[in-house]
């Protein structure tokens, strides 16, 4: 009888180079800045930020209010340190804000 290695096993396997796992870790960082957003400022801050995609280090939050925007840059270095917690100590180096 074989040993079958789950799917998280094999995609760490291959490190956090490779670009489906870059893939995997964008989505993860999205979730979690979008978790922190809903529990800081509840489902008003879900109504007017969502995170959007991670790029070249850059996490892009649109927002329909300039007031959340300045709100959310106010914990610009919690929501960060939060992301890299959990998906990777450089994932997120800078928060870019579409109002």
């Amino acid at each position: 009888m074989s040993m079958m290695k789950s799917m998280g096993e094999i995609l760490l396997s291959k490190g956090k180079k490779s670009p489906f796992m870059q893939g995997v870790l964008s989505a993860a960082a999205v979730d979690m800045a979008n978790i922190f957003i809903e529990e800081y400022w509840g489902d008003n801050g879900k109504k007017l930020a969502k995170a959007m995609y991670v790029k070249n280090g850059n996490l892009v939050i649109a927002c329909l209010s300039s007031i959340m925007a300045q709100e959310i840059r106010m914990r610009e270095a919690d929501l960060i340190a939060k992301v890299n917690s959990k998906c990777g100590n450089s994932m997120v180096k800078n928060i870019r804000y579409l109002c």
